[in-house]
């Protein structure tokens, strides 16, 4: 089934051509909004959403349009608002440093993995040498706070604050990395 007849059977609330309609984009969708949340559950969210508002808004589809743009377009401004969404955006800076933490280059085999990581290391790139250097550290997970301060020669409370920092610092590069990509 073409576009327009799709379009056509989705406006006439043909649940066949809906269910036509997700088998044939969910998993690109999908693929999709993990590449850029780094988190299973909200890019399983955002699919949702994404089929959920084609239907309840169908009548507004218009045949003349390739479907799978206006379908991407919705996908697209839903990981946006998501990215926005500081509550959000813990979310997906855990998800994204724990794929740091768990992959190294020679484990990277999906391209979407390969392309969060890239991400994540642009922001570790951007942070100060000190920060990077606590922020490697730290993420080692073989080194207290302690352990750090006495490293490198600085107070716990330090590391602490240069740690946290780095964190926020680190998921708001991510944030702007990601959105400039959608746009």
């Amino acid at each position: 089934m073409d576009d327009v007849a799709l379009t056509i059977q989705l406006k006439q609330g043909n649940q066949l051509a809906f269910t036509i309609l997700y088998n044939t984009y969910s998993n690109q969708a999908y693929r999709l909004a993990f590449k850029y949340l780094c988190n299973k559950e909200l890019a399983e969210d955002a699919v949702q959403n994404l089929f959920m508002k084609i239907w309840t808004k169908r009548d507004y589809l218009d045949e003349r349009r390739p479907l799978n743009h206006f379908l991407f377009t919705v996908l697209k401004n839903d990981i946006l608002n998501i990215l926005r969404d500081s509550k959000n955006n813990i979310f997906v800076l855990d998800d994204c440093l724990e794929l740091l933490e768990r992959i190294d280059d020679d484990q990277v085999d999906d391209e979407i993995d390969r392309e969060q990581l890239d991400m994540i290391r642009r922001a570790i790139d951007r942070l100060s040498p000190q920060r990077r250097k606590i922020f490697s550290l730290k993420i080692s997970g073989q080194y207290s706070n302690q352990e750090i301060a006495d490293k490198l020669h600085l107070s716990v409370n330090t590391v602490k604050f240069q740690y946290s920092q780095s964190l926020k610092q680190i998921k708001e590069l991510i944030r702007q990395c990601a959105i400039s990509l959608l746009l």
